[in-house]
């Protein structure tokens, strides 16, 4: 199963990479992947971080400069976290529309709480 996975995420981005400019190019599909993961996860972070409480708390006693600093703070940690955080499968289940958006909800609450804490301390 594993070596399934592996095959179908290499193919998805070699197409991807293909794709992109007419030719092969394994890094831009790579960065493509990278790139629809990161704006996801950045979108899902700042939608579930202005759900918590202990955010809504918290920014009550911020300007709105200072919230939008923090969420960039802690959105742009959870973004890059989540790649570290993604095995071969949820890159394969981000890539298929029916699967994306709870993937991506699975990854970024595990990097939101990891990264609020990281830099709230």
């Amino acid at each position: 199963m594993k070596k399934r996975l592996i095959t179908i995420t290499a193919t998805a981005v070699l197409l991807a990479g293909c794709s992109a400019n007419g030719g092969l190019d394994l890094n831009s599909g790579m960065n493509m992947g990278h790139s629809l993961v990161k704006t996801a996860v950045d979108n899902q972070c700042r939608s579930e971080l202005n759900n918590r409480n202990e955010w809504r708390l918290i920014a009550l006693a911020m300007t709105a400069e200072k919230q939008r600093e923090w969420e960039d703070k802690i959105c742009g940690c959870a973004s890059e976290e989540a790649l570290n955080q993604m095995s071969a499968a949820d890159m394969v289940a981000v890539a298929n529309p029916n699967t994306r958006t709870q993937t991506v909800a699975n990854v970024t609450a595990k990097t939101v709480t990891a990264c609020f804490q990281r830099l709230y301390r």
